[in-house]
């Protein structure tokens, strides 16, 4: 991600993506201890927008992404759901964005675009069969349990993955939140959840209640980044565990906070760190 203003009404002052800087001093503070990450570079409208390109991200940085893929790195694609609007003049949601065709093939012409995560974790049956259509073989941006809401500016819109699993599956194209009929080629693999504190349980039940939201399925399930400090391990029963974090929480506590959460996982037993396409191809493997 870059660092966008909340209304994104005019091309912002500055270099938007000086937050990637902060990668180079994450791979000095983990040295040998940094496992090979899907780095999921944003194009879509706002970074057109911004920058005068969807593909500015990697091309304004292409030496840093070529190193990492010299280490085993890999890149892939995310994206926010969210176009201009001329009678608005400003940015507003897009479930169905006109632009996400010609943003994965800008993309998709300098590597290989075979993981995604969308913005604001958002997911939908649309959503999901047009990341299929495109080829996409795993999208990361399920968080079992969770419904969510967000608004910044005109931007307003409602995630929902309440009936997700937490291992992973085909998504079918009726139901983007269990496998079933009609189902997807492209795995979608559900962020670790954590477990929500008792006082934490609480306000998350009465936002529903605020939105007219009566299901309370899945509000112990907490998401963590790689960046925050972990009290525990995830607690789901599955053999994939799926961390995110961004480019601005690599603070020096942020990077300190990965050294240690990395530090707990290599701990476990038989563990092992794979980038989003050999997670994808070992899961077709086993299938």
């Amino acid at each position: 991600d870059p660092i966008l203003p909340p209304i994104l009404d005019r091309r912002p002052d500055g270099d938007v993506w000086e937050c990637l800087n902060r990668i180079d001093v994450l791979l000095s503070g983990m040295g040998e201890d940094m496992p090979a990450v899907t780095w999921l570079i944003r194009a879509d409208q706002s970074v057109e927008f911004s920058t005068g390109s969807f593909e500015s991200g990697y091309t304004n940085h292409r030496s840093l992404w070529d190193k990492l893929q010299g280490r085993g790195h890999e890149l892939g694609w995310h994206m926010h759901t969210m176009s201009y609007s001329g009678s608005q003049e400003q940015f507003v949601f897009d479930p169905d964005p006109g632009w996400l065709t010609e943003a994965h093939e800008r993309l998709a012409s300098s590597f290989p675009v075979n993981a995604t995560r969308t913005g604001w974790d958002y997911g939908s049956n649309a959503w999901l069969s047009a990341l299929d259509r495109l080829g996409v073989a795993v999208d990361f941006s399920a968080l079992p349990g969770n419904v969510l809401w967000f608004s910044s500016g005109k931007v307003s819109l409602m995630t929902d993955w309440h009936d997700c699993p937490t291992t992973p599956y085909h998504p079918s194209a009726r139901n983007y939140q269990r496998s079933g009929i009609d189902p997807l080629k492209l795995w979608e693999v559900p962020a670790a959840q954590f477990r929500r504190s008792l006082a934490g349980i609480m306000p998350r039940g009465l936002l529903r209640l605020k939105h007219g939201y009566f299901s309370f399925s899945g509000l112990t399930n907490q998401t963590q980044l790689l960046t925050d400090q972990w009290r525990e391990l995830p607690l789901q029963v599955s053999d994939v565990w799926a961390f995110f974090f961004h480019p601005y929480d690599l603070t020096e506590t942020g990077i300190q906070n990965v050294q240690e959460n990395v530090r707990r996982l290599h701990n476990l037993p038989d563990v092992e760190f794979k980038t989003a396409t050999e997670v994808s191809a070992g899961l077709s493997t086993r299938e």
